[in-house]
């Protein structure tokens, strides 16, 4: 199996396990009372982020592929369904 092929399943499996995770804490009723750190939620967030850097890497290093493309958008619905801003560069800080 090609190194390509091998970085954009690591990156999709990366990005789903994170998804996943986030969702079934999203997903729990009020009452859980879940004491899942902020640092562990941070942690599966920054998962995500980065399965997303790596797959626009892939595009960026192999084109409009169809597999990329699909997996990215795909990785973008993740941080939408999750409430998580899909963007590339952050938001300008205005003066004060």
């Amino acid at each position: 199996m090609s190194v390509y092929r091998d970085e954009l399943l690591d990156a999709e499996r990366n990005g789903l396990a994170a998804y996943e995770a986030m969702e079934r804490w999203v997903s729990q009723p009020p009452e859980a009372h879940d004491h899942t750190p902020g640092a562990v939620l941070e942690g599966y967030a920054h998962d995500l982020r980065e399965s997303r850097e790596r797959l626009l890497k892939l595009v960026a290093g192999h084109g409009n592929r169809d597999d990329l493309v699909e997996a990215l958008a795909k990785n973008e619905r993740y941080h939408r369904s999750l409430g998580l801003s899909v963007r590339d560069k952050p938001e300008p800080i205005e003066p004060e």
